[in-house]
């Protein structure tokens, strides 16, 4: 994709007033581990398309009440969205990033990127990163999901960058994006034992019709 195909995809989810299944916003990246926990739900969520990580846009004081609706199962529903809150107009606000800003993006994707190659057990996630200029000396930073067989889910703790002893992701744990959160796989509810079978199934049916085959075309051969 191009930029500016990517800012098309991109602009109507920052005209809305949440986040939902497959975007998220981020005033800053801050954190390798943050964003790979992020990055790991994506990939395990039910979501069939890409998902984005957008940077440049201010998230709202979730402290603050006032700001947001909480939405019922009917209200979803009646919306045709995902998110578990509608935030008020106004509350997400697009910054926006410097050239420098670009700069420190692009060095904190390739550590980001050597991060995720070295700490996967079965499968490694698939990522773009775009630079999107939206008017002079101002950027948004935009990084892809792409929807890519699997089961996404760490071989080692991963810590934060500046307290190595706060684990972030944690080894072994399935993490999923439900509605407009990322949520650990491992809490012992049916909601997370479903999100397991689910994640495993279609990765097996996936080796089933893809890998299974060619093994068998290479014995007969």
């Amino acid at each position: 994709m191009t930029e500016q195909e990517v800012y098309k995809i991109v602009k109507p989810l920052l005209e809305g007033y949440t986040e939902g299944l497959f975007w998220d916003f981020k005033k800053v990246l801050y954190d390798t581990a943050e964003i790979i926990k992020d990055i790991l739900a994506f990939s395990n969520s039910n979501h069939e398309g890409d998902s984005y990580i957008i940077v440049g846009v201010s998230e709202p004081d979730n402290s603050d009440e006032s700001n947001r609706i909480q939405l019922t199962t009917e209200d979803r529903r009646r919306l045709n969205t995902d998110a578990n809150y509608l935030y008020l107009p106004g509350t997400w606000k697009v910054n926006g990033l410097s050239s420098n800003d670009i700069e420190k993006m692009n060095k904190f994707s390739e550590t980001l990127t050597s991060k995720l190659s070295a700490s996967m057990l079965i499968s490694q996630p698939k990522c773009e990163f775009y630079p999107i200029s939206i008017r002079k000396n101002l950027w948004l930073y935009v990084i892809v999901i792409k929807p890519v067989p699997g089961v996404f889910i760490s071989k080692k703790d991963i810590t934060k960058d500046t307290n190595s002893e706060k684990v972030v992701v944690k080894q072994g744990v399935l993490y999923v994006r439900i509605a407009d959160t990322t949520t650990i796989g491992s809490d012992t509810i049916v909601a997370s034992a479903t999100e397991y079978i689910r994640v495993w199934k279609k990765y097996i049916d996936w080796l089933d019709s893809h890998e299974f085959p060619k093994l068998a075309e290479g014995c007969n051969a």
